[in-house]
């Protein structure tokens, strides 16, 4: 017995970046899948068998070569080898699940948040952009702030756009001209999921920063949100807060003493983010108790905020900064959101437009029935001739 696993190690890598990937579950190369419903799970005529799974969860999978090479792309470079058991274990069995159901045509389950953040990236993995909309129109009908929180986690590796994105394999190094459009279908539908999910973050942003999932938060993803100008919080004091607990949970989960100077360490530029001149009186000093500045930092601030003189000269880039915290969060919303569900659908535009927005449309002329002593008149013609007549008749009279 013979087992392979991630291709991506594997001497694959040529055969994986060739072929045409299917964008529906019909047919890619020569073989029609719709001929091959019922197969799924079919025992008797299965030829391989995946062990599929993650962290020990890991689940046995009878499948058919001739099926699933002609699916995608990274089947057939798989299937490639002679073996009689391929491992996966890169990816969630349940994601996995929900991609065999798809190329076997049978109806995919995507009943829970992280079933479809599993076959996400069992999608994107697989270069099945199909079943990726599926997933991102399904997530978004589900994404709450901490929806949002739970995808965002995953969803950045598998977005093209997003800082720090990555994409396996990358974009450029892909020879074949389909396989990379589907890999850029696969990352936009991933991107514009991201998108909406970051601004149900902006939305609900007291709910986000309080849900204790923030504490799970790599740095990459919590800068991706305290960054966002557009964070409509209640108070500045919450996403303060908010960063001083995960700070505490780096430093327990990096055993490090939870001291002012390894928080602050942990915390980097991002303790730069909460405006600290939006804040006065208790909640300010709440927020400079929590010691996420520099002691001359906490200075400035205090002294900023009660009009006092500054303890040392301030230069350019602190008076820099003292502006920015100041500085009033918009509230109007980054961006329209990607219309992906009914959720995110984009509002239905008032038909009663401003004058100086919009031109209105020219009413249709409404059909009269009422006599009109229009209808009597005559033409130049006619009333030329009648007056010549007239004038001939009163000279000969």
């Amino acid at each position: 017995m013979t087992i392979v696993t991630n291709p991506a190690r594997t001497n694959s890598d040529d055969e994986i970046q060739t072929g045409v990937a299917s964008t529906t579950c019909m047919e890619y190369g020569e073989i029609d899948i719709d001929a091959h419903t019922g197969l799924y799970d079919d025992e008797k005529q299965s030829d391989i068998v995946f062990e599929v799974g993650i962290n020990g969860d890991t689940w046995r999978y009878p499948g058919h070569r001739r099926v699933l090479a002609a699916t995608s792309p990274v089947f057939a470079a798989l299937l490639s080898c002679k073996t009689d058991v391929i491992v996966v274990d890169y990816i969630d069995r349940r994601g996995f699940e929900q991609l065999l159901r798809y190329h076997y045509c049978e109806p995919t389950q995507l009943n829970s948040v992280g079933t479809a953040r599993c076959a996400l990236d069992a999608a994107y993995k697989f270069l099945c952009p199909p079943l990726a909309e599926r997933c991102a129109r399904r997530l978004d009908e589900m994404l709450d702030a901490g929806v949002a929180l739970e995808i965002l986690r995953d969803l950045r590796f598998l977005c093209a756009r997003l800082p720090g994105a990555a994409s396996a394999p990358p974009l450029p190094a892909l020879s074949d001209d389909a396989a990379a459009r589907t890999l850029a279908q696969c990352s936009r539908w991933c991107d514009s999921l991201a998108h909406n999910a970051l601004l149900v973050l902006d939305d609900n942003a007291d709910t986000a920063l309080t849900d204790e999932r923030i504490e799970e938060l790599t740095y990459e993803d919590l800068m991706l949100i305290v960054k966002r100008d557009t964070l409509r919080v209640s108070s500045e004091l919450v996403l303060i807060e908010a960063l001083s607990r995960w700070s505490t949970a780096v430093c327990k989960r990096t055993k490090r003493e939870l001291t002012p100077a390894n928080k602050r360490a942990a915390l980097g530029e991002l303790s730069y983010c909460p405006r600290y001149l939006l804040l006065s009186g208790e909640e300010l000093d709440r927020a400079l108790a929590l010691e996420l500045l520099e002691p001359m930092e906490r200075a400035l601030v205090l002294a900023r905020a009660r009009k006092l003189s500054a303890p040392i000269p301030v230069g350019n880039e602190q008076e820099a900064l003292l502006r920015r915290w100041a500085r009033p969060r918009p509230t109007e919303p980054a961006a329209l959101p990607v219309h992906l569900s009914a959720r995110s659908e984009p509002p239905v535009e008032d038909e009663r437009a401003s004058k100086l927005c919009a031109r209105r449309s020219k009413r249709p002329k409404q059909p009269s029935f009422a006599p009109d002593d229009k209808q009597s008149k005559r033409g130049c013609c006619a009333c030329f001739g009648d007056g010549l007549l007239r004038a001939l008749i009163c000279l000969f009279d």
